[in-house]
């Protein structure tokens, strides 16, 4: 692979994005910094993928040279200086700005204390080889690919690998990434590195419960979830996070379906529905305990999964009125229905599943409590009576128009 990543950088990237890089390192170059396209972008580049976000690495000062790129464009400037970065906007572009650090962990799981550095430093500290490349926006260097740890070669091989021994147990989140990335990017973890972090599945326990949640969330996120949760499962991560969490074929059917049906419009919450659909009561609340998701969404909407389960004979009958149907799911989310309709429940459940999802929950009467009370019905709780029984008559069928409901609510009401 050439060092000089120029054409690619012109090729891959939107007119005004290579504008405000190029910049960046104009501006880096007067005030005596370099400048590096680093991480992610990196790697999109070179797999000629849509980049998102666009880093910036600095070694320098990352706060004076986002304050110096605003002075000479209307932009939008966001400072966090006891960190050292910046967020700089320019239309529809965003960047983010860093100073380039190193990183040191006094205990396993603990977050890293950060010390100023260089960029092979900085480069040193994160996941992946795929993920430590950087390209210089300097004038007189742009385009150059800065690649210490073998990352190139390792996205020409597509493998997934660490950049020490210790990595996993420093932060054993790399563990839950590198099975994302391998999915994502469909590569395979290098053989070292999927030996070390089987050997360093027990550091799973040093990570705080929020940071655990935002992997598995990250997971959800992706465009192939059940790839991901299946993985996870092979390499003994998914019990880590709860025993009883386990891949098999009901959750199979149900990743793929969702995969088939538009995985891009299903909700990271519906697939968490998926993902913890067949845990009992004691194994859901303990999962929901390990992520910090008790008094969540999540958490209610785990619940109405669980409560759905002892409904199923219900739904189960062929003989079920539209509107008995329903009343009987109107309280549970849309997002836990679809969930329940993927797995591979009884026909009939998923038929009458897919009733209420795609007719019954839209329909509603033609006339408000407002054109009752027009009608000489007097306000109070015998308008709340008739509207549920004008619409349990609109979804069984027995009335259809306007007039209809007026002729049925004139009699409900006696008049």
């Amino acid at each position: 692979m050439h060092n000089n990543l120029t054409v690619e950088i012109e090729a891959r990237l939107p007119g005004p994005v290579i504008q405000l890089v190029r910049t960046a390192g104009r501006t880096a170059a007067r005030c005596g910094f370099n400048s590096y396209l680093v991480g992610g972008i990196v790697r999109d580049i070179l797999l000629n993928r849509p980049p998102a976000d666009i880093d910036i690495m600095v070694d320098g000062d990352a706060v004076r040279l986002a304050g110096e790129m605003a002075r000479q464009a209307d932009g939008k400037l966001t400072i966090h200086k006891a960190f050292g970065t910046a967020t700089f906007k320019l239309g529809n572009c965003r960047v983010d700005l860093s100073t380039c650090r190193g990183e040191t962990y006094d205990r396993p799981g603990a977050l890293p204390k950060v010390k100023p550095g260089d960029i092979r430093q900085d480069l040193f500290r994160r996941d992946f080889s795929i993920n430590a490349l950087a390209i210089c926006i300097n004038p007189g260097r742009f385009g150059l690919l800065i690649d210490y740890y073998g990352g190139s070669q390792d996205l020409a091989d597509k493998l997934i690998r660490i950049s020490h021994a210790k990595s996993f147990q420093d932060d054993a989140t790399r563990i839950m990434r590198a099975v994302r990335y391998e999915q994502r990017l469909d590569f395979k973890l290098e053989h070292n590195t999927l030996k070390l972090l089987r050997r360093d599945l027990e550091m799973l326990d040093t990570i705080s419960s929020d940071r655990l949640k935002r992997e598995v969330l990250l997971w959800l996120g992706e465009a192939g979830p059940g790839k991901i949760v299946r993985r996870a499962s092979q390499m003994g991560i998914l019990p880590k996070l709860h025993p009883a969490l386990k891949w098999n074929r009901p959750m199979q059917v149900a990743f793929s379906r969702s995969a088939a049906c538009n995985a891009a419009g299903t909700p990271v919450i519906t697939y968490f529905c998926l993902l913890v659909f067949q845990l009992g009561e004691d194994a859901l609340y303990e999962l929901l305990l390990r992520l910090n998701l008790l008094g969540s969404r999540y958490d209610l909407l785990s619940y109405q999964g669980l409560a759905l389960k002892e409904k199923q004979a219900m739904l189960d009958n062929p003989s079920i009125k539209n509107s008995e149907l329903y009343f009987l799911l109107r309280d549970t989310d849309p997002a836990v229905l679809q969930a329940v309709w993927l797995y591979p429940n009884p026909s009939m459940v998923r038929k009458n599943l897919h009733l209420f999802l795609t007719k019954l929950r839209h329909v509603k009467t033609l006339l408000t409590g407002n054109n009752l009370t027009m009608l000489g019905i007097k306000p109070g709780p015998q308008v709340g009576a008739i509207l549920k029984k004008m619409l349990t008559a609109r979804l069984d069928g027995l009335i259809k128009t306007r007039a209809d409901e007026e002729k049925l609510a004139r009699r409900l009401a006696g008049i």
